[in-house]
């Protein structure tokens, strides 16, 4: 991996392009598990999950800004690296993969290991397509890091040896319309960071590391486990583990607050990482792209937000309503001989 007197511009490209495909590549995991709720059920993880999943699109935005900041370009429409789950986590000593499951305790445990990746790592998911893997996500491996948390120190690392390497003007020679400010999207957990220098681009990936990643083994300084804090997400995913909040003075391992009533009856039991061409019927099938094309809009939004025009966040949060009610007429569909339900399978391009 490149060290603290190595680092080029290219070796920067291409961490903070693999920084945005890790937060979006998180996000399809987290929506399985939260539209598998029954509707009007378990509100307190609905409120978990979705806060989660805010956060992390305001991740992929921080990772993006840093990116155009210095002279790349995001991408989330390239077909090469937009994963098919299981998914191996890029740039990770222990790689491990991430599905697509419904509600459960065994769904926590993976968003525990990835909010923490120094957490012991529940074991792969069945169904391992090494072949499926993502060609950015093989690249990716021989640079990698043993957390998270290192993975955004070493890029925030290499922003700082660029920049007294080759200069603040030679580092960021990106254009501003490509930013995406605070005014084009909103987290009650944190505001997109506009970035121009390395201040700024220093400030945009330490918020993506104190909202969820890296090591969490005490809480950081300052920080209080009580129901106004704005608790990163391992801790949020560690309460539904323990079916408890945190309270001010708890230790960081066990929360001893008010119980969180979970209802495991009220989940469909969708079969884990779908892909369309497994679906026994036409019909199903039809279903399920439907699904996808409605996912595959969400990234050509994002992505010509990406491009310089911002604003187009605005419908990316409206197909996001769509999405969830495409998932459910899924989930709603039995499948053929077994007791599990169809689900998304979140391909891209549209698979026939």
């Amino acid at each position: 991996m490149p060290t603290s007197t190595s680092w080029t511009l290219p070796d920067l490209h291409e961490h903070l392009q693999a920084a945005v495909e890790l937060e979006l590549l998180v996000i399809p995991p987290y929506l399985c598990a939260l539209y598998s709720l029954h509707p009007g059920t378990n509100a307190e993880a609905v409120l978990i999950i979705r806060s989660v999943v805010v956060e992390e699109m305001l991740h992929m935005i921080l990772a993006a800004n840093v990116l155009h900041a210095v002279g790349g370009h995001a991408t989330v429409t390239d077909p090469d690296w937009v994963p098919r789950y299981p998914a191996r986590i890029p740039h990770h000593t222990d790689s491990f993969q991430v599905g697509l499951l419904p509600f459960g305790d065994e769904a926590i445990e993976v968003f525990l290991a990835i909010e923490n990746p120094s957490y012991p790592v529940a074991t792969l998911q069945a169904g391992s397509d090494d072949a499926a893997i993502p060609r950015a996500m093989e690249l990716s491996r021989t640079r990698e890091y043993p957390t998270i948390g290192a993975f955004y120190s070493a890029i925030q690392e290499g922003l700082c040896a660029l920049d007294a390497d080759i200069g603040h003007d030679a580092l960021f020679t990106g254009e501003l319309a490509r930013q995406i400010g605070p005014e084009h999207y909103y987290a009650s957990g944190g505001r997109a960071i506009v970035v121009d220098d390395l201040d700024s681009a220093l400030a945009a990936l330490e918020q993506i590391v104190d909202q969820g990643e890296g090591d969490v083994t005490t809480p950081r300084t300052g920080e209080k486990f009580d129901q106004e804090g704005n608790l990163a997400h391992y801790y949020r995913f560690n309460e539904l583990r323990h079916r408890r909040r945190y309270l001010a003075d708890d230790a960081p391992a066990e929360p001893t607050g008010a119980a969180i009533e979970i209802d495991l009856d009220a989940v469909y039991p969708m079969q884990p990482n779908l892909r369309v061409e497994q679906l026994p019927t036409a019909a199903l099938r039809e279903t399920a792209n439907a699904f996808n094309i409605v996912y595959v809009r969400l990234l050509r939004q994002i992505q010509t937000a990406f491009d310089g025009r911002p604003e187009a966040l605005t419908q990316a949060v409206g197909t996001m309503f769509e999405l969830k009610k495409s998932a459910i007429d899924l989930l709603r569909i039995p499948l053929p001989d077994t007791s599990a339900h169809a689900g998304p399978t979140f391909e891209y391009p549209i698979m026939t």
